[in-house]
């Protein structure tokens, strides 16, 4: 259900930060660094020069961005907006540019871009941003890095254009809050059990809590308790892609393999989508460590290994469609017809389908009643807020326990790892069982069956 408001609205009540203050640190150079004139000089070849006036506004939350910008002299100010007021996000000086992963992805914006001073603007159309990026190493290491950093810097402020409301006993609460979170979308949560302000947030919106999960969609929309697919097109996660276009490939699934098929397909000049029936990442993306990837000494979430690996089949022009799957491929003709779980057809040259694993379901009756709020088949962040100071067991002996057991005994206060067979060494990675052996609350019960 969408329920249309009557205005912009978002912030919680006395959680405002002092008028003035970045949400984000202008001071690092990672994020906001300060390009060099030559590699200006590179830029200005792809865009054009523009006067601008203090108050413009560059680009509107919840709009489409299609252009990248360098602040030639002047300054601009990025702004979250909301009902309490604005946000300063940051703000950008001579040498330093707009944008985040969003303008990778044609995704719609979740900031608002403005100018703060007078001043000049090199203006790059989002297709000769893409061509940079493709062409030129140097400033392609120096654009993506500073885009990932931006979203992974709102993410960790939940600062973006939505709210979800919720409980931390409802399986569709966590549901949305994994679907935002592992396409990379800040969101600000509230839970109606613990915050001591809910009710005025539950009246000013016109809503019951009976009413719960809901997701407030850029201040202006209110949906109730949305599929992963309405809340996909609230924030224009596919905003970008044509589905009517005939594809070179059709990559079904959007876990390691299909987004590695992805970025050898675009890299190599084929036309790809990519349809994924949830978000991007698989398995994988569920890992909260992943210490054996080659390349990576110190580890990685996998989260950040797949968002990585998205951004890069995107970087390529790869097009990926979230909330999208697929149900029936025709391969009597071609092109392939591809049907999908909104009723519409793709059509493609080559398919490859990469729909990876299920998790395998235990026969306990009624199970699905715990699933989602005490039962869970993932140990991420969200998972890791609710099992904290609990007493918790994982079924399993296999390299995702081993990583589960690793993250939730940290917050954990018992942890029970219960496996059939005789000990770990058969079916989990040294490192792993080491990680196990050494955490004081962590019990192996060996030959146990739940």
């Amino acid at each position: 259900m969408v329920v249309v408001l009557s205005g912009p609205g978002r912030d919680r009540p006395g959680l405002s930060r002092p008028a003035g203050m970045a949400l984000l640190m202008t001071s690092d150079d990672r994020l906001f660094p300060v390009l060099q004139p030559v590699q200006i000089e590179r830029l200005a070849r792809h865009g054009e020069r523009r006067r601008v006036r203090a108050g413009e506004i560059l680009f509107e939350q919840g709009a489409r961005n299609d252009n990248f910008f360098v602040v030639l002299s002047g300054a601009m100010e990025i702004v979250r907006p909301g009902a309490a007021g604005e946000k300063l996000i940051t703000v950008h000086e001579a040498g330093q540019f707009s944008g985040d992963v969003d303008l990778v992805f044609g995704r719609n914006a979740i900031v608002q871009g403005r100018m703060r001073e007078d001043g000049e603007l090199l203006a790059l159309p989002r297709a000769r941003l893409m061509s940079v990026v493709q062409t030129d190493p140097e400033l392609s290491e120096i654009l993506m890095r500073a885009f990932l950093l931006r979203r992974a810097g709102l993410i960790k402020e939940g600062a973006g254009d939505a709210v979800v409301v919720g409980s931390r006993h409802s399986p569709d609460t966590l549901r949305i809050k994994e679907f935002l979170s592992r396409n990379g979308r800040p969101y600000e949560s509230i839970d109606v059990e613990t915050d001591p302000g809910v009710q005025a947030f539950l009246d000013k919106f016109g809503v019951r809590i009976e009413e719960i999960p809901f997701v407030i969609c850029r201040g202006t929309l209110l949906l109730k308790n949305p599929s992963n697919a309405e809340v996909s097109d609230c924030f224009g996660f596919n905003a970008g892609i044509d589905k009517r276009a005939v594809r070179d490939l059709v990559v079904v699934g959007a876990g390691p393999a299909g987004l590695a098929a992805a970025v050898y397909g675009a890299s190599e000049g084929l036309d790809v989508l990519v349809m994924e029936t949830g978000a991007p990442g698989g398995q994988a993306g569920t890992s909260m460590r992943i210490e054996n990837y080659l390349g990576f000494t110190n580890g990685i979430s996998g989260q950040e290994l797949m968002a990585r690996a998205f951004t890069q089949a995107e970087k390529f022009g790869a097009g990926v469609a979230v909330a999208c799957g697929a149900v029936t491929i025709d391969c009597a003709r071609k092109p392939y017809r591809i049907e999908t779980t909104s009723g519409k057809t793709v059509e493609a040259r080559s398919v490859i389908i990469a729909t990876g694993v299920q998790y395998r379901r235990p026969p306990f009756p009624g199970l699905e009643r715990f699933e989602g709020t005490s039962a869970h088949y993932a140990a991420t962040n969200l998972e890791g807020q609710l099992c904290a100071g609990s007493e918790i067991a994982v079924v399993g002996g296999a390299n995702s326990a081993g990583q589960a057991v690793s993250f939730l005994s940290r917050t954990a206060r018992q942890v029970h790892l219960i496996v059939r067979r005789a000990g770990l060494a058969e079916t989990m990675s040294r490192y792993l069982i080491r990680t196990v052996e050494d955490a004081p609350n962590v019990t192996l019960h060996a030959q146990s069956q739940v």
